[in-house]
């Protein structure tokens, strides 16, 4: 799943909009109607619940039009509070927030810090608050009344729900560029920005929806500029290839992993149970021979090897034989296995002596301290 900064959310946007087809009042019909419907999803009894809607002059008060429609329809008690005038709202914004009056919802206008401050009790007292007031476009710190509006936001002590990102982050920075509003539920769209996947950012956002608002998903993959991409469920899932009904465990490779030593066993057995969630068919632990029983114990599912001490749960360098004398795939050399004088001429051995075309060896963590 790909992350976006601000340029590449608003290229998204245009590309769908001019080369697809689809108008921006859709886009911002879809995004108001996600956020109810996820809202819906969260709270179980939204339907007895009064909603104040915070929206500001642009996109992301007019997906806060479109979500207290929705909301209204599936029975919430709905307020928006509009942090700025009628008159400066623009676009599709001003299409849906005309279409509010329409369907007798109440927008309270609030121009001023004066007017905010006459609203804020009443606010704090309704059982879930909307932030749509600020979106991806933000490029500096919040102004005028907004700073106030943040930290009566976040002292009103009920759940808030933030519209694309918390006020007060920038999708082009992890860290917030000042004060930021508190989200308990962020719903995302189209796909996750910057400050919802790197902390400190990502505190503030509490959990995160990426809902799904039309744009297709080959021209999010195809905006231009820096590549990231979150690891999901999915995206591994794909990477994962399919196995033969007729496979078997030798069908799927043998990891040998030399690891371990005294007090250090659970790194040995941990490295083991990886290699075997990660789809190696056989893994063999090899660890000082008087660490077996520990290792053994932990998972039945891969096989121990015991390997020469040179003292009490401390590999020896005349391991060195037996390990490259294993029948395996891949050799991993390291975790737990200590720094003493056996350890590192047993990795100093198997990075000479691996068999190149069958083995690959990978010497992380301490075995490679020691061989450093």
């Amino acid at each position: 799943m790909r992350v976006l900064d601000t340029a590449q959310m608003r290229e998204a946007d245009r590309r769908t909009i001019d080369e697809i087809g689809i108008p921006s009042i859709t886009l911002m019909e879809n995004a108001g109607r996600r956020v109810a419907d996820v809202m819906a999803s969260a709270f179980d009894d939204l339907a007895e619940s009064s909603v104040a809607i915070l929206c500001g002059r642009g996109s992301n008060g007019g997906d806060g039009f479109v979500a207290a429609r929705a909301l209204r329809r599936r029975g919430a008690d709905v307020a928006v509070f509009l942090l700025g005038r009628t008159a400066d709202v623009r676009g599709d914004a001003r299409t849906n927030l005309d279409a509010l009056g329409n369907l007798d919802v109440t927008v309270t206008e609030v121009p001023d810090a004066a007017a905010w401050t006459g609203l804020r009790l009443d606010i704090s007292e309704c059982d879930v608050i909307v932030d749509a007031i600020l979106g991806t476009g933000l490029n500096r710190p919040l102004e005028g009344m907004l700073p106030a509006v943040v930290d009566d936001v976040n002292a009103a002590r009920v759940p808030v729900v933030a519209v694309d990102l918390p006020t007060g982050l920038s999708a082009d920075n992890h860290r917030p560029i000042g004060p930021a509003i508190d989200a308990d539920l962020t719903v995302t769209l189209a796909a996750p920005k910057i400050p919802l996947v790197f902390t400190p950012g990502s505190t503030f956002a509490g959990d995160v929806y990426v809902a799904e608002i039309g744009i297709p998903e080959r021209v999010i993959d195809g905006v231009a500029g820096p590549r990231l991409d979150l690891v999901t469920p999915a995206s591994v899932q794909a990477l994962i290839p399919e196995r033969a009904e007729d496979a078997h465990k030798g069908t799927f490779g043998h990891v040998l992993i030399v690891a371990g030593s005294l007090g250090r066993t659970g790194a040995a057995s941990l490295a083991g149970i990886g290699a075997l969630r990660s789809g190696a068919g056989l893994v063999t632990v090899a660890v000082p021979r008087s660490c077996v029983p520990a290792v053994a114990a932990a998972a039945p599912e891969y096989m121990t090897l015991p390997l020469e001490e040179e003292a009490e749960g401390m590999v020896g360098v005349g391991a060195l034989e037996t390990v490259l004398a294993a029948q395996c795939d891949v050799i991993a050399a390291g975790p737990g296995l200590g720094t003493g004088q056996g350890a590192a001429g047993l990795v100093r051995g198997l990075l000479a002596g691996a068999p190149a075309p069958r083995g690959r060896l990978a010497a992380p963590l301490t075995g490679g301290r020691a061989h450093a």
